[in-house]
């Protein structure tokens, strides 16, 4: 069954189970974040080895989104949903009981893999579904996905957290998950056109080794035990192999990832800033609730509270950005988004001290929000818009793929500040984690500069 054959109310019932398998994924991503202490506590480990519970599942979704162009032209829409949505709960199960960190690891990248088919998944669906002058308002409810479940994660672990162990958070998304993809099960149908195309197992085991070799090496900087030659030759391996991954994409006939998409400049350049984007939302929303309870010493709870308005902000944000970009492009209103991460994070840095109010702090943080908000979505729908339909699921995939590496590698290069700064005392040290929180928002200050002067040279089309 194609899309034509849908009703409008079949067409709304699809969308609304994209959405939400891909709501709790991407919600589960960040679910964790202002667990972290707890986790570093019991398991005993620091900063940067638990940072690999969120940098193991964003590897997780650079390696399965480059090959979600391919599944959806060999899978139908439902069985390609319940197979993700199936891996999802796996990992989740696996989670909730892991006896170690190591098992609780395991759980998060398969949660991460079920994720990666999701999400490029949900976008391709949308683009098909509502026409192009619809498209930005299509794309603000992705943004409800994309921008606000990562928001209002912490938020919800933090209340969550204040009455039950971490081990709950795994409990709360399971039933979800079951309803999903009994959902996907009775109701999904086909709205993608399958083609003839094949795998290529050289290419997948490439990107594995490009994609993972350079988080490790990122996100091993400044660790204890980790030699600056280990760190020398993971990034090195991961670049030749990323750089021998592309020019097979270049050659093979049916590619997994059609890279030839960026030889278009402005899809090209959509893709860079989406990376700078990403990169600040989830540095932002990883930095606060850790300087809440490690450096102001206060709970779990309060760690959650503070960025709760702005989980309310991005969301109301989000669809109305989609909106103003069928009307005035991506343009204007993403360099007023650049403009107000740039005051968000330059003012953290200045403004955060180990008695610093969280109405400030929680302020500052809808700022940001609100930047993301005018960036991410419109930005992608400009990207996509650029391409003919039949390479929208290659474009989908590539603009995930590059923000969810670049996204990680922007979040490990962040936190490491925090974590250097903190390995003379340890990071209950107060005084040692709010300097390096100030750092990494300086640091984050020069990518919102960097989004800004990228924005400049976007076409002011609609």
């Amino acid at each position: 069954m194609t899309q034509e054959n849908l009703s409008l109310r079949h067409r709304r019932l699809i969308v609304a189970i994209a959405l939400s398998g891909s709501f709790l994924s991407v919600l589960t991503q960040f679910l964790l974040i202002t667990a972290f202490p707890k986790i570093m506590a019991e398991f005993e480990i620091n900063a940067s080895e638990v940072q690999w519970l969120t940098i193991g599942y964003m590897l997780a979704l650079a390696i399965l989104i480059p090959m979600t162009a391919y599944l959806i032209d060999k899978f139908k829409t439902r069985t390609l949903m319940m197979g993700a949505m199936i891996l999802f709960s796996l990992g989740t199960l696996l989670g909730l009981f892991a006896p170690s960190f190591e098992m609780l690891l395991a759980g998060r990248i398969i949660q991460g893999m079920g994720s990666g088919m999701m999400m490029p998944l949900m976008q391709t669906l949308l683009f098909l579904v509502y026409p192009r002058e619809k498209r930005g308002y299509a794309m603000g409810l992705a943004g409800l996905v994309i921008n606000v479940a990562p928001a209002i994660g912490p938020p919800i672990s933090g209340v969550i957290l204040n009455y039950f162990e971490w081990r709950s958070l795994f409990l709360l998304t399971l039933p979800i998950a079951a309803v999903i993809l009994l959902m996907i099960y009775l109701f999904m149908r086909n709205v993608t056109q399958q083609r003839e195309t094949k795998i290529d197992i050289l290419s997948i085991l490439l990107s594995t080794i490009g994609f993972g070799g350079i988080l490790y090496g990122f996100n091993a900087i400044g660790s204890a035990g980790v030699s600056g030659t280990s760190l020398v030759i993971s990034i090195s391996v991961g670049v030749l192999s990323l750089g021998i991954f592309t020019l097979r994409q270049l050659r093979l006939k049916t590619p997994i990832l059609e890279l030839r998409v960026l030889k278009l400049p402005l899809f090209a350049l959509v893709a860079v800033i989406s990376i700078l984007s990403f990169s600040l939302l989830i540095s932002i929303e990883t930095i606060l609730p850790m300087y809440v309870q490690n450096a102001q010493q206060l709970s779990a709870f309060l760690g959650g509270i503070v960025v709760a308005p702005g989980a309310l902000t991005l969301a109301l944000m989000s669809l109305f950005a989609g909106t103003l970009f069928d009307k005035y492009g991506g343009k204007n209103i993403a360099i007023i988004g650049f403009i107000l991460l740039s005051i968000s994070t330059i003012s953290y840095h200045f403004v955060l001290e180990l008695d610093t109010s969280l109405i400030i702090a929680s302020i500052l943080f809808m700022v940001a929000m609100a930047g993301v908000a005018m960036i991410n979505m419109p930005i992608m729908t400009a990207g996509i818009n650029a391409l003919p339909d039949a390479l929208v699921a290659h474009g989908t995939a590539i603009i995930n793929t590059a923000r969810q590496f670049g996204g990680s590698i922007g979040l490990t290069f962040i936190i490491s500040f925090i974590t250097t700064e903190a390995a003379g005392a340890g990071t209950t040290d107060a005084v040692n984690f709010l300097s390096g929180v100030k750092t990494a928002f300086f640091v984050a200050f020069l990518f919102a500069i960097t989004g800004l002067l990228l924005s400049l040279f976007l076409k002011r089309e609609k």
